[in-house]
């Protein structure tokens, strides 16, 4: 039992050090021997400890998602969003920050190779993220129950589509005027749009 705790607790240590390097180096030409070297150990501890690449890469993006969604609920936690327009904007401010851009980065990198070897990864890989996510939107917010799953599926395809794009471009007052009118689109306040860029445009004048 003892053996059995030190090994799950070397695995756990192992798999933090993992997501660390890969958040800093990405997963391009990924091979486990310089993987393992970076996080000091070796290929067949790795091995031994995830199985295959792909586990190990599957446990890497889980750990990713815990930390977002980890982070996410203390921020949560502090500002009590009242709505999900709201509670997008935080979101949005806190994701779009360098160092937590890495995370996305990461999460998309993943999502790429698995769609090239959709085969050799586990079932479960498929759509855990956005589950969690529509989740959040379906149970915190109050979607309406009669189009809880494809209501909550645009706006989450919207938002990853909007994060995909700024970490492509680096365009972030597109970006961000564009998650306005995502928002206003969740409020249903069509006109919220026009008086911002209303403003913008007086405030630039005077």
């Amino acid at each position: 039992m003892k053996r059995s705790g030190k090994i799950v607790e070397r695995r756990t240590e192992l798999l933090g050090r993992v997501v660390d390097v890969l958040i800093t180096e990405g997963i391009s030409d990924l091979s486990l021997r310089p993987l393992a070297k970076a996080v000091g150990t070796s290929a067949r501890l790795l091995i031994y400890h995830f199985g295959s690449k792909e586990k190990l890469l599957t446990d890497a993006l889980e750990q990713v998602r815990e930390r977002i969604e980890g982070s996410l609920r203390n921020l949560a936690a502090r500002n009590r969003p009242p709505s999900l327009g709201e509670f997008l904007l935080m979101f949005w401010r806190w994701a779009t920050r360098g160092p937590n851009l890495r995370y996305f980065r990461l999460l998309f990198e993943i999502d790429g190779l698995a769609m090239q070897n959709r085969g050799r990864f586990p079932a479960h890989f498929w759509g855990v993220g956005f589950a969690r996510w529509r989740r959040v939107f379906e149970t915190e917010f109050g979607q309406p129950s009669d189009k809880d799953s494809a209501t909550s599926t645009f706006q989450l395809a919207a938002l990853s589509g909007l994060l995909h794009d700024f970490l492509c471009t680096g365009d972030r007052k597109r970006t961000t005027d564009a998650l306005h009118c995502l928002i206003e689109s969740i409020s249903g306040r069509p006109g919220a749009r026009k008086k911002r860029i209303m403003a913008r445009v007086r405030s630039q004048v005077s």
